[in-house]
This record gives structure tokens, sequence and C-alpha cells, in this order.
């Protein structure tokens, strides 16, 4: 594994185990995030854990992540993996549903000179995981396949 990688793994422990308190070990105080479509930019760690314990770390408490790719240049690290959890907290303007939801995302990272991450976009589609939620998500392929979904009836 390489600097950044290493350092993500190190931020994704202490983020997933609401280890708060040592994220600057890892991150850098004045850290620029966007969770496209959910927070916008932000500015500071502070905002950034305070958005995730308060966001989707409280909505899904269980939330587990599976990395599919990852690729590491120079300072920047980009994934490409698959999130999970049972929605038990208000999230996307809907109370808790007590439903299972999956989502694909991209994760992009950066770090600064002194090695801690200090930048950090995150998309993924929202509006899949609040059908999701609904109960009201289309039937898409989660692997590859023959299938022209946007041609069926």
């Amino acid at each position: 594994m390489g600097r950044v990688r290493d350092t993500y793994n190190r931020y994704r422990e202490l983020l997933f185990t609401g280890d708060f308190n040592h994220l600057t070990d890892v991150a850098d105080e004045d850290f620029v995030e966007t969770c496209v479509g959910l927070t916008g930019w932000t500015r500071g760690l502070d905002i950034a854990a305070a958005n995730f314990a308060a966001g989707i770390g409280a909505a899904f408490p269980d939330l587990s992540a599976q990395e599919y790719d990852h690729i590491e240049d120079g300072d920047t690290l980009a994934i490409r993996g698959r999130a999970e959890g049972t929605h038990t907290g208000k999230f996307l303007g809907l109370e808790p549903t007590g439903r299972r939801a999956t989502w694909e995302f991209a994760d992009l990272y950066r770090v600064g000179a002194d090695g801690r991450i200090n930048w950090h976009f995150y998309v993924t589609d929202w509006n899949i995981v609040r059908l999701q939620l609904l109960g009201e998500a289309p039937d898409l392929p989660a692997t590859p396949e023959r299938r022209a979904v946007m041609a069926e009836g």
C-alpha cells in the first residue's frame, strides 16, 4: 500500500468507529470536503466530522463499505466502492425506516505535504438511496449484465 492509502485507512477507521478526537492525526484541521448533493462544500475537519456524525453516521450506525477499486497517484487516492447500512436515524428528510440501503460511490482524497488528508470529494446517487428507504427503488442490475433496463416496459 502507498502512503495516501495508509493514511486513508487510518482516517476511515477513526471515522467509522467515531474516534473523532484522533482525526487530526491523519487529517488537516482546515480539511475541505464535499459530499455532492448532501453537504455541499465545507471547510474544517470539525465541520466534516459533525456532518458525518449527525448525518450518515447517525442514520446508518452499522454503516460499512466495501472497496472494489482504488488508484493511488502521488498525493491522490481514488476509490470506487459500495456502502450499506440499516436506516435507523433521520436521513434525507425521512424518519427511520429500518430498511437496508446499499449504494455505490466514488471517493477521492488528497494529502498535503505533511502527509495528512486535506481534501475529500464523495459522490453517489442519493436519489437511489432515498428510493430504497421509501421501498420504491427500481430493480437495477448490481453487477454487469446484458439487460436494457431503460427499454423495459
